[in-house]
Formats: structure tokens, sequence, C-alpha cells
């Protein structure tokens, strides 16, 4: 399946046959700049509020895709500013804007625990690599290692 974000909503496709996608489902929110990424039977989706998408509130949804023709919101958090969002095994990576980014533990999908907050970097993007994590903020790319239930900086790269 392929998982779009919009400004109005989560579009599901079908794309078994790639040159003809079929529509298969959809979940609707407020207008807001959308990303989504999926794991197993769930789709984290960031909404960001107070800019051209429409928006006021900004947050996590957090949406069951088990019977994909009826997405169903299972939770949802507050943020400040979401972009970019990532998965790696159990750890979920937020690009929370101004907020910095935010790493959380997503084994308890209800009760999301907070393992990093790095607060003094504006992020847009992340993607998360084996061993390692990249993330854009503020014309800068950061390298993190992952450290067991941590991450540690490794290195940064101004970008012009």
């Amino acid at each position: 399946h392929l998982f779009l974000g919009s400004m109005s909503g989560m579009y599901i496709y079908d794309i078994t046959a790639p040159s003809t996608p079929t529509f298969v489902s959809e979940f609707q929110h407020g207008t807001a700049c959308d990303p989504v990424v999926v794991d197993g039977g769930y789709a984290y989706v960031t909404l960001r509020g107070g800019n051209a998408c429409g928006a006021t509130e900004s947050g996590l949804f957090i949406v069951d895709i088990s019977e994909i023709s009826t997405p169903v919101l299972v939770e949802n958090y507050p943020l400040e500013g979401p972009y970019g969002l990532g998965i790696k095994d159990e750890k979920l990576f937020i690009c929370d804007g101004e907020a910095g980014l935010k790493v959380y533990d997503k084994t308890d999908i209800k009760d999301l625990k907070q393992l990093n907050h790095f607060k003094d970097i504006d992020t847009f993007d992340v993607i998360p690599l084996e061993n390692q994590l990249l993330m854009i903020g503020d014309e800068i790319l950061y390298q993190y290692e992952y450290l067991n239930n941590n991450i540690k900086l490794i290195s940064t790269l101004e970008l012009n």
C-alpha cells in the first residue's frame, strides 16, 4: 500500500499494479500540513498548525490501519509545530520545528515515553538508518548514533 499525507487527510492506495494505483481508504482531518510514516498496523501522522496549511493546532495522530479500508484514530499527542518524522525499531523521531528533535519509545502507543529532546535545534526532517539518524535542521545536516535507549550527536555539516 501507498500512504499519502495531504493538507486534508491521509490517503491509502493499493499499488499491487504500480502503474494504476487504486484508492482504498482515507483518514480525514482538519486542514493541516501532514507527513506520514507507517509501521506495522499503525500510521503516524504529524499535523502542523499555525501556517498556510490552515490548521490552528499541532500534534501527532496515531491511526490504526489494521483494517486498511477503515483507518481509525487511536491516539493523539500535542506538539509545538511538527514537520517530518521517522521510525527505527521502537523509536519514533519527530522534528518538532523550533521545539527541536523529540525521540520517543513507541512500544505502547497509548503511552509514548520520551527518550530524548534536543531543544536548541530548528528541525525539519529525519532519515533513520541502520545505526545512525540523519536530520536536517536550520541549514545543518546532523548525524546521530543510536546507543541503546539513547542517541548521541556525532557530527554536523553546514548546508549552504
